[in-house]
């Protein structure tokens, strides 16, 4: 059957009898659309030469069809509704949390230097290296002993020589060995997360250090205070 002109068709029909026109000017059909279709077919139809039985149950068929496909529409809307708002609540339980991102970036703005997260899996003597943009060692800084868990290291700027650096970006490295001269991974971290802000491109995590991270940078997730 040809829907579209069978649409338009109907649409006439109705437009005679009501004497106005039937705004459908595509000839879509909508599950209510086809059903009033088929009762105009029946209503018009010849007495001298009725619908067939078989083109009957065959438009039958296709009005279950359709009503299917709208329902399987409607419940697979309603469940990425719910899958959105599941990852809402998700993300939400970050929040208070400290998000590790694996970057080693430090920025020197003058007198301003962000600060630098890190996490240490079990207590140890740790140690810093920070390099400029050439790749140049500048700064060696020995932090000592410090306890399992999430700290914060805000270099002072100077290098070995005691002199302060011009602005830019420097790469920090952490080193750490626990009691055994062991050395173990360092987890650098973004800080703790204060706020979770949903736009066009994905889910944005904010932290307490100003710094705005997607989910999909985050390395790994744990709790504590620095």
């Amino acid at each position: 059957m040809d829907v579209t002109a069978a649409a338009n068709q109907t649409n006439a029909l109705e437009s005679t009898k009501n004497g106005k026109a039937v705004e459908n000017p595509k000839g879509i059909l909508g599950k209510d659309d086809f059903l009033k279709l088929l009762v105009a077919q029946l209503r018009y139809q010849d007495p001298l030469n009725p619908l067939d039985n078989d083109k009957f149950v065959q438009e039958n068929t296709m009005f279950s069809q359709l009503e299917q496909l709208t329902n399987m529409n409607k419940t697979i809307s309603g469940l990425t509704s719910n899958m959105s708002q599941n990852d809402k609540g998700f993300a939400a339980t970050y929040l208070g949390k400290y998000i590790a991102t694996g970057s080693n970036s430090i920025s020197v703005n003058g007198s301003t230097i962000e600060p630098v997260s890190f996490n240490l899996p079990e207590n140890a003597n740790v140690k810093v290296s920070i390099s400029n943009s050439k790749g140049q060692n500048i700064a060696n800084i020995d932090l000592g002993s410090m306890d399992k868990g999430p700290h914060q290291f805000k270099w002072d700027g100077k290098d070995n020589k005691g002199s302060q650096v011009t602005s830019g970006q420097y790469s920090v490295m952490f080193f750490a060995q626990n009691a055994s001269g062991k050395d173990i991974p360092i987890e650098k971290n973004a800080g703790k997360v204060v706020a979770v802000q949903f736009s066009k491109d994905g889910t944005i995590f904010v932290t307490d250090q100003n710094k705005r991270v997607k989910m999909s940078d985050i390395k790994s997730v744990f709790e504590g205070s620095v």
